[in-house]
């Protein structure tokens, strides 16, 4: 399906800056396909939280078993 509407907002300076290093970071060539895959397909940064909050759990365990 051709992609045929358009969205616009506004964003500061460091915002464009952070979204422009977290698009080359996770890969993807342009902006709005970074975007799209921010709004469509999954939560990313929720992700990247469980996956560090559980290394986080390992090492609190580990240390609480070798403690």
């Amino acid at each position: 399906m051709p992609s045929n509407r358009i969205i616009k907002f506004r964003v500061t300076r460091d915002q464009y800056e952070k979204i422009l290093f977290n698009t080359e970071n996770y890969g993807h060539t342009t902006i709005s396909s970074y975007l799209r895959s921010l709004a469509l397909e999954r939560n990313i940064v929720i992700e990247n939280k469980i996956i560090e909050n559980n290394k986080l759990i390992k090492e609190i365990l580990e240390a609480l078993k070798n403690g």
